[in-house]
């Protein structure tokens, strides 16, 4: 990633999914957030994030329906490294999604952390990547991990991220149905239910398994908030049940859901999985990890 020319006065960044391979809860903390530890992988469903030097602080969406004010995480990530470097200028920012919101892929975390580095570039703020990810933690805490390598170990709340020298080697087919699930939401239900009496595997199990047939890993894809989902999905559309009858013999769910993700062994698989998932009515498409989180392009004056 280039970065600092003087002259630059547009950007254009790719801001990817992230994928939770595993997802343990810990415990509770006294701040009302949850300690995680997690697997997350950053796949090839990308949302753009374009920004030109103007006067003002402004924000356009297009594609999926997304606020454009300061409720936006864009916006709040942007207003937060002005006040954190001190700079008064401002950006046109046009946010172009394609990563459907409220499904558990980070979309709007990732959205922000692509704003920090891109304004950082724009407004030759000068900041580290690893102060850009600590604005990042106060605006979300997804936000940190896309400041991370394409795999990584997230604990605490999300803010602490630890690369892995390591890619899957399996295809993933995303899935997801019409509706999201609220964060917040399903972290409650989590709380009122009971928890199971044998512990399922540690999170980073998984790591040393990267490179097994999906039939192997499937008693690892761990989701701890998949129980809690469930009690608010309600009777609406079982994405985890689509997939297995799909023929999907390694099947999990991402961050809070409503998403899926399957693996597969060969590319072919993983489309014959599609388009069965999408004769069913969800939404589902074959990712694969990316090479840089995120990718910035510059457009010099």
């Amino acid at each position: 990633m280039r970065e600092n020319a003087s002259s630059i006065e547009q950007l254009s960044l790719e801001a990817p999914a992230k994928v939770n391979l595993t997802l343990r809860v810990l415990g509770s903390r006294n701040d009302g957030y949850h300690d995680l530890e997690s697997v997350v992988v950053a796949v090839d469903l990308l949302d753009t994030l374009e920004l030109e030097a103007a006067p003002d602080l402004t924000l356009t969406c297009e594609g999926a329906a997304v606020p454009d004010g300061d409720e936006n995480l864009v916006m709040k990530a942007a207003r937060r490294l002005a006040a954190k470097s001190g700079c008064r200028k401002g950006a046109h920012l046009c946010l172009k999604k394609r990563i459907p919101a409220g499904r558990g892929f980070g979309g709007g975390s990732s959205d922000a952390a692509a704003a920090l580095i891109g304004l950082n570039t724009l407004w030759r703020t000068g900041l580290t990547r690893r102060d850009l990810a600590a604005v990042g933690a106060t605006v979300g805490s997804d936000v940190p991990v896309f400041f991370g390598a394409p795999v990584s170990v997230v604990r605490g709340r999300g803010e602490n991220v630890e690369p892995v020298d390591a890619a899957p080697a399996w295809c993933m087919v995303l899935a997801w149905p019409d509706f999201g699930l609220p964060t917040a939401e399903v972290y409650a239900a989590y709380d009122r239910l009971a928890r199971p009496a044998a512990p399922p595997p540690a999170a980073t199990q998984i790591l040393g398994h990267l490179l097994l047939p999906a039939r192997d890993v499937r008693a690892l894809l761990v989701n701890d908030l998949e129980p809690a989902a469930n009690v608010v999905r309600g009777a609406r559309m079982d994405v985890r049940a689509i997939l297995e009858k799909a023929g999907a013999v390694a099947v999990g769910m991402t961050g809070s859901g409503s998403a899926y993700f399957a693996l597969a062994d060969t590319e072919a698989e993983a489309r014959r999985l599609v388009e069965k998932v999408r004769a069913a009515g969800a939404e589902a498409q074959i990712a694969a990890p990316i090479v840089e989180v995120p990718k910035q392009k510059e457009v010099s004056s």
